[in-house]
Formats: structure tokens, sequence, C-alpha cells
């Protein structure tokens, strides 16, 4: 009305809007590999790889993920078998049960945690995230001209 158009509006509330997040909820299971654009919270279970590589993966109390997971991000109270490689951070908490190895540039296991594996701190991106991952990037850049 007063010089200010509807889009105007919608943009603003677009920016203003807290990121998107998925959920997997308890009653649902997931075969396969999971992959996405936005944050992820399992309270189901996942039997499968969890790629999220620019975001972050919550697994509720009573979530499970059985499978590799590859994320910026790791907040773990449920359980997780399988390796786990995060580019910032991995958080296990009290009542988590993590079986596998944990490689991330910052690690937080709470008192009362169940954790078996081994655990690589690497400040690197590069030497984060698994052989597959470099294999795949390699296999993605173009081959010179001889």
């Amino acid at each position: 009305m007063f010089g200010r158009d509807k889009k105007d509006e919608v943009d603003e509330t677009k920016k203003d809007a807290a990121p998107a997040t998925a959920v997997i909820g308890r009653g649902h299971f997931i075969k396969g590999e999971v992959t996405g654009e936005e944050d992820l919270t399992v309270r189901g279970y996942i039997k499968g790889r969890v790629e999220l590589k620019n975001h972050c993966l919550t697994v509720e109390k009573g979530g499970r993920v059985d499978g590799d997971i590859v994320v910026n991000e790791l907040n773990l109270y449920g359980s997780v078998n399988g390796n786990v490689y995060a580019s910032s951070r991995v958080f296990v908490a009290a009542e988590a049960l993590m079986r596998g190895d944990i490689t991330a540039a910052r690690i937080s296991i709470s008192d009362g945690a169940m954790f078996k594996g081994s655990i690589r701190m690497e400040d690197s991106l590069e030497k984060v995230f698994p052989a597959r991952e470099k294999a795949d990037l390699k296999a993605s850049r173009p081959k010179p001209e001889a």
C-alpha cells in the first residue's frame, strides 16, 4: 500500500524462517541410502548410508541408524552402528549408543554414553570425508585433454 508490495513481504518472511528440517518418524523404516539438502531428525530407523554433507543429522532417543554417516554435524541421542564422518562436530549424549569409528573436527562424548570404536580428529575437510567420497570427487572432475 505505501510503496511496498506483497512480494517484498514474502521475501522478508522467507529470510526470517528457520532452516528446513526433515523428520523420519518413530513408525518409519527406511532401507537404502538417504541424501538431502536440509537438516534431518531421525526418530525411526534407517538401514543404510546417510549423507548430508552440509547439514546436521540428529538421531533422537529411540532413533537408530545402521550405516555410515557423512554430515556436517551429528547430534546423537539414540543409536548408531556405523562409521561417522563429520566436517564440523559430533556430539554423543549420555543416553546414546555408538558403535563405529568417528572422524571429525570436534568430538564430544557425554559421561554415560556407550561408545565402541576409534576417534580421529581432523581439522581439514578433505581429511574428514572417507576415501569413497574422495574417489567420487576425483571422478566428477573433467580429465585434461592430451
